[in-house]
């Protein structure tokens, strides 16, 4: 069985989404693509611009982004009027039409690629989705697991640890998707590791559910994005019983230096524990620098499998979003036909064996 830890089914994506209207839920994609590595297009003439049009470049917080019009812009774009001029960027595919990806979309890409089960992960980016993704997994229960999505800025407050039993209790999901950068976006530096947020992480435990983290931060550079993951180092050493999944595996394009990764030790060992299973999940970043099959990133391939095992990495695609770089089969092979030092028994475990075990089925 060849399961994609990381897909992803949402409504078009200039629409409300959950909320109580478009603009709100707008707010959360133009803080997303501010900071985002695609570049940011002039409409009348199609040139990429460097100028920074959607926040002050500094402040990086929701309620300091510029109020410029945010919008879907149709055929994977997204678009923004400032100084009466129009810029776009191109986030999604173009085949992205209605910026909308349906879970009957995510199964006949699957079909052709032939991947058996996906895992549908969550993001504020996407909307307020539980009941939808909740529907894509009751329509489809053999084809997905789902993932919760939570309020992390206010999980000290009861109602969200409400909220998750509900969905892992009345909607069906499976797992928890959690982002770090959440905090940080609306202006709270409480660490994920705070005790403040204990009785949340107990009603997780007793959940007996996975946490599939997604380590963010909007600040550039490498000490903030270290300073997250030793937080969530901290947190793993309060709580090893809960299983949990690295999305994207580490920001490798944080750690560059002449087109190589030097991974800092601080980096490795904060995900170096029995608990953790890291995504290896490559064109969706390195397709932007690298041309498939992604030749340069095997060696770091080799590292994370050398220094982890093959029981704690599993494949992720970051569907629909991957095929900016590159098609859907073809982020699989560059892993499963192009790294010949893994062997095939090892490799069947990190291309569906490990999450499947995960989530006990």
């Amino acid at each position: 069985m060849i399961v994609d830890s990381h897909a992803h089914v949402f409504p078009p994506m200039g629409g409300p989404s959950g909320h109580p209207s478009a603009k709100e839920h707008l707010r959360y994609v133009q803080h997303t693509i501010m900071t985002h590595h695609q570049p940011v297009r002039r409409v009348s003439d199609n040139v990429a611009v460097t100028q920074q049009t959607l926040f002050d470049g500094e402040d990086t917080a929701l309620d300091a982004m510029y109020d410029v019009d945010f919008r879907g812009g149709g055929y994977g774009k997204l678009a923004w009027t400032s100084g009466g001029v129009d810029y776009l960027k191109q986030y999604l595919p173009p085949s992205m039409r209605d910026l909308e990806s349906t879970p009957e979309y995510i199964i006949a890409q699957m079909d052709y690629a032939g991947i058996d089960r996906a895992v549908i992960q969550s993001g504020h980016l996407y909307g307020r989705l539980n009941a939808y993704i909740a529907d894509a997994v009751r329509w489809y229960p053999d084809r997905f697991w789902g993932l919760a999505l939570v309020d992390e800025w206010n999980i000290d407050d009861p109602s969200e640890a409400r909220s998750l039993d509900a969905s892992i209790n009345e909607l069906g999901l499976h797992a928890l998707w959690f982002n770090t950068g959440s905090l940080e976006m609306h202006r709270s530096d409480t660490p994920v590791d705070d005790p403040v947020f204990f009785p949340f992480w107990e009603r997780v435990r007793t959940l007996g559910i996975p946490v599939f983290w997604n380590v963010t931060t909007s600040v550039p550079g490498q000490d903030a994005y270290l300073a997250q993951l030793a937080a969530l180092k901290r947190w793993l050493q309060i709580y090893p019983d809960i299983p949990c999944v690295l999305t994207h595996g580490l920001t490798v394009a944080r750690f560059m230096e002449d087109g190589v990764a030097k991974i800092p030790e601080a980096a490795w060992e904060a995900i170096d524990t029995p608990n953790v299973i890291s995504e290896l999940l490559f064109p969706i970043f390195q397709g932007a620098v690298f041309d498939y099959p992604f030749r340069e990133v095997r060696p770091i391939i080799r590292e994370y499998y050398e220094r982890l095992g093959p029981k704690r990495l599993c494949w992720g695609s970051d569907l629909p979003n991957v095929e900016r770089h590159a098609t859907y089969r073809q982020s699989l092979a560059y892993l499963r036909d192009y790294c010949d030092f893994i062997p095939q028994d090892d490799m069947d475990a990190i291309l569906g064996g490990n999450i499947t075990a995960l989530f006990g089925t």
